[in-house]
């Protein structure tokens, strides 16, 4: 007997009951043998009046509902319509407890029904989504949604949504679909009916699986191709003559003048190699198509040995690489090129370890649902990339333990099924490989680069940033000493059930003698923490905190000549401490490999402790790799360095955290230039007034390394179709203290906004500052007319850039990479908004560090640094508004130094020329916006 359905969506006045929440609308859809038979629609009088952000949502008014029934007088009708019907709703946990709370008032029974949650049914079986918003999934599923917000039509596609699920539900192998129920049990109410039923109905149908799939040890996985596959055709040439390119864009692109000459100077500087000489630093303006650019010529050059690697900044950047400028290469070149982009191994699960979690890490109820994810999430991966699962953060320990860690898969269970074996050798095959620079700085000496090969640092102007990121390690020595403690706790407080596991076992890997060993190491590390962090509270830290400063917390910054580099003690005390954590990291994953060997021995319990210890140990093997960099560091002679030291009380020394800054980063750029046979340095604001000199300074390039320099004309026409807007009442910034500069700009913000309809991007200089606006402006009517989207707060980098580029009114806070690299053409971004003028804050640690450095050299540190970096900061911001020759956009600058201050000149000078910049009203500056854009 199918189960009756009633799918249930409400509007409310106020999402919290507690505050005057009053039903204005409720609509259900009846679902009888699987089939949508009846949707209701009820407008309610809520007795109390409907806020305008209600109506802007809803459509609703006070005047709509005023002669409807009251919930009073339709309450009883409502409950006997839903009262022996499973309850459907998308976040059930709002609509059931407000309507029965709602019953509760009018003096009627709560309903005592079962209950389904459509947002929790859709993670786990839409696991790659990366919004679980009805009209996303609507939109993602292809279900017509007419009219958003509207209980009847919500409850109506919800009803299609949960009909589509138990469709692919029904589609499960038998396998996943009975780990699922078994799983279930931590469900949101009754959820995991949608997963007993069907089971129930086909436990015992013997469904073949389809060709794509197979099952292993209970679980079932997807086929995938352990090599890449690409055709290519490598008798043609490149196209040397611009008619020839011509014909090669012909119906694919619009031929560039600027794009062209890139073309030709990459291939022409490739093919004419010069041993020393290997850097090319290339300025190409935003829309000049610089990435097809430095693709096509390269693409005919490469091979198996010869590789084109691409370094670039973010993770935004290196997908839109590879999901849009390859196959727009693959289109005009009628190759098919496959590229890689390089992680490391810890972006990828471990099945071995995932199939040990299901039942022996047990978590919380939502390690039950990403287990659940994942279980359908691997009859769909190929990749076996846990960034596919689009979750807003990774920190369940869950995550810890079925990462992997790039060991070789030689006798596992699932060593033939290995995602990182399969991902090394896409990446050993692929001709094109796309990095993050500082991943690649840290893994030169891996094969995958090839022989020789071709090197683009893409957005180059980072890429001294994230060198000297690679060359400085943080140690927290208060988190260090409470990870030790705490694996040391889980081994003593468990020692019993350890001795008896270990005794059982016959190949003594790891025995109950090593129990008594591992307390003689944690004995031996407390005493060299404890000496350690003395030596440097004497040497490093005691002399530098006057009196008056110490019964507060410690921040110094300490350069080269303060930090005592010839303590020996240091070094030798910082070895051993390496020695002893290093050994007890290995036990523990030696005891990690035991029990998975020994699965006759394994109990509930033991499983527990084991999955307590990997994650300690994980966070313990972090540490080491920094306390290892920091040693070689500090080995180093005649290099350049800062050491900030904090403490949260100048007495307690086991409470302080080093941070090592390295300025010098000649080494790395040398390992670099080693690696490759040519380096292409290209982005769209390396130069400052036309001139490479900071980036080379930056950079620490030797004029000998430096091939060839090209800047490529602006082919965007900026000064007929952008503009700069000051608003004239803005103040001078530097005379606000926080909360009144946050305030201000949330103004500007919310007038801007006002009646306006462009996609607008807002660009701030730190996070914290867009957090504050971010809470200023959800308290304004601005979140009822606009989606707001904010890094750090509404979803990833990438979520929120995709839901930017869907959006109808959208507005974006963005901070650091939203500054450069994102593209956003077609009128997906008309307005930008820039807080302040760029410049760094003096008081971070790389900054203080570079800029004495600096000093020390004989430089003017604001011009030959701050002003340079926020220029081209400036320019980077201005790059995401006119990418094309039809692009029109403007620019609000809510920061008048540009206009009153001395060096305001020198910033102008570096924009386009003749890019007109207007001081006025903001009534006068709508009014033009709205003339230049329409």
């Amino acid at each position: 007997m199918k189960n009756s359905y009633a799918v249930v969506d409400l509007e409310t006045t106020n999402a919290n009951w507690h505050d005057n929440g009053r039903i204005i609308q409720f609509g259900c859809a009846l679902i009888e043998n699987g089939e949508i038979t009846k949707v209701f629609n009820q407008k309610v009088n809520p007795e109390v009046p409907i806020p305008s952000r209600i109506t802007a949502l809803t459509g609703l008014s006070d005047k709509d509902v005023k002669d409807s029934p009251t919930f009073k007088q339709v309450a009883p009708d409502i409950f006997k319509l839903l009262k022996n019907r499973v309850f459907i709703a998308h976040n059930v946990n709002f609509d059931l407890p407000f309507l029965n709370r709602e019953l509760n008032r009018v003096g009627l029974n709560e309903l005592n029904v079962k209950a389904i949650d459509t947002v929790e049914l859709s993670q786990i079986m839409f696991p790659t989504v990366s919004s679980y918003k009805l009209q996303d999934l609507t939109s993602y599923l292809s279900i017509e949604h007419d009219n958003p917000h509207s209980a009847d039509s919500d409850a109506l596609v919800t009803a299609k949504l949960f009909l589509v699920i138990e469709s692919q539900v029904r589609d499960l192998p038998i396998t996943t679909l009975k780990s699922l129920v078994n799983l279930g049990t931590e469900t949101i109410r009754e959820s995991n009916i949608a997963f007993k039923n069907i089971y129930n109905e086909r436990q015992n149908s013997n469904k073949v699986l389809p060709d794509y799939l197979y099952e292993k040890n209970g679980l079932v996985l997807r086929k995938k191709n352990f090599h890449i596959s690409e055709q290519i055709d490598k008798t043609t040439t490149f196209p040397t003559t611009d008619k020839k390119k011509k014909d090669l864009l012909k119906n694919k692109l619009e031929f560039r003048r600027n794009q062209a000459d890139l073309m030709d100077h990459i291939f022409t500087t490739a093919n004419n190699r010069k041993k020393n000489k290997k850097w090319n630093l290339i300025e190409a303006p935003t829309g000049s198509g610089k990435t097809l650019g430095y693709l096509l010529p390269l693409s005919y050059l490469v091979n198996s040995q010869q590789k084109l690697v691409i370094a670039t900044t973010t993770k935004v950047l290196q997908q839109q690489i590879v999901d849009q400028s390859i196959p727009l290469l693959n289109q005009v070149s009628q190759n098919n090129y496959h590229a890689e982009v390089v992680k490391s191994s810890y972006n990828f699960i471990d099945i071995d370890r995932f199939y040990e979690s299901i039942e022996n890490y047990q978590g919380h109820r939502h390690t039950a649902l990403l287990k659940m994810k994942i279980i359908v999430w691997l009859t769909i991966t190929t990749t076996g990339d846990l960034n596919e699962l689009h979750l807003t953060n990774y920190n369940n320990p869950l995550f810890t333990i079925i990462r992997h860690r790039g060991e070789d898969k030689d006798s596992s269970l699932f060593a033939d099924d290995d995602f990182w074996k399969y991902q090394t050798n896409k990446y050993h095959e692929s001709l094109i490989l796309v990095s993050n620079q500082a991943y690649l700085a840290r893994n030169l000496d891996s094969p995958i680069w090839g022989e020789n090969s071709y090197l683009v640092v893409d957005e180059a102007n980072h890429l001294a940033d994230n060198l000297r990121d690679v060359a400085s390690p943080t140690i927290d020595f208060f988190r260090l000493n409470e990870y030790v403690k705490k694996l040391s706790d889980i081994l003593y407080q468990n020692r019993v059930t350890l001795r008896y596991a270990f005794t059982e076992v016959t190949t003594q890997l790891w025995n109950y003698q090593d129990l008594q060993d591992m307390e003689t190491h944690f004995q031996a590390i407390d005493e060299l923490m404890e000496r350690l962090e003395f030596n440097i509270f004497e040497n490093d830290v005691q002399d530098f905190v006057s009196l008056k400063d110490r019964n507060g917390l410690v921040n110094l910054l300490l350069n080269q000549s303060d930090f005592k580099k010839d303590n020996t003690d240091l070094v030798d005390l910082l070895s051993d401490l390496i020695v002893e954590l290093s050994m007890v990291v290995n036990r523990i994953d030696v005891l990690f490999d035991q029990y998975n060997f020994q699965k006759n021995f394994i109990s509930v319990e033991l499983s527990k402790i084991i999955s307590s210890l990997i994650i300690e140990n994980a966070k313990i093997r972090n540490v080491l790799s920094a306390m290892d960099e920091l040693l070689q560091v500090i080995q180093k002679k005649d290099s350049d360095f800062g050491i900030q030291i904090d403490m949260r009380d100048y007495y307690e020394p086991n409470t302080m955290k080093l941070s090592w800054r390295q300025y010098d980063i000649r080494e790395l750029v040398k390992d670099t230039t080693d690696e490759f046979s040519q380096i292409f340095a290209i982005g769209a604001a390396i130069t400052v007034q036309k001139d490479f000199s900071h980036f080379i300074l930056d950079m620490q390039l030797d004029s000998e390394q430096i091939n060839e320099m090209l800047i490529l004309p602006d082919s965007n026409d900026m000064i007929h179709n952008s503009k700069i807007y000051v608003p004239e009442d803005v103040p001078d910034i530097t005379k606000l203290n926080n909360d009144q500069y946050y305030a201000m700009v949330t103004k500007h913000i919310v007038q801007i906004l006002d009646d306006m309809d462009y996609q607008t991007m807002i660009l701030f200089n730190s996070l914290t500052t867009l957090e504050a606006v971010y809470k200023l402006l959800m308290e304004t009517d601005v979140k009822e007319k606009w989606e707001i989207l904010a890094q750090g707060i509404t979803g990833t980098n990438e979520k929120i850039k995709k839901r930017f580029a869907i959006g109808n009114r959208s507005v974006l806070l963005g901070a650091n990479s939203f500054w450069e690299g994102v593209d956003f053409p077609n009128k997906m971004l008309e307005i930008l908004i820039v807080t302040r003028i760029p410049f760094e804050s003096p008081e971070m640690l790389d900054v203080k560090v570079r800029q004495e450095v600096m000093a020390k050299n004989g430089f003017n540190i604001f011009q030959a640094d701050t002003l340079p970096r926020a220029i081209l900061q400036l320019r980077q911001g201005l790059g995401r508004l006119v990418r094309t020759t039809g692009d029109r956009g403007v620019i609000l600058l809510l920061d008048n130094r540009i206009l009153t201050k001395s060096y305001g000149k020198k910033i102008l000078d570096s924009l386009p020329d003749g890019l007109p910049v207007i001081q006025d009203n903001m009534k006068y500056i709508k009014k033009d916006i709205n003339k230049f854009l329409k």
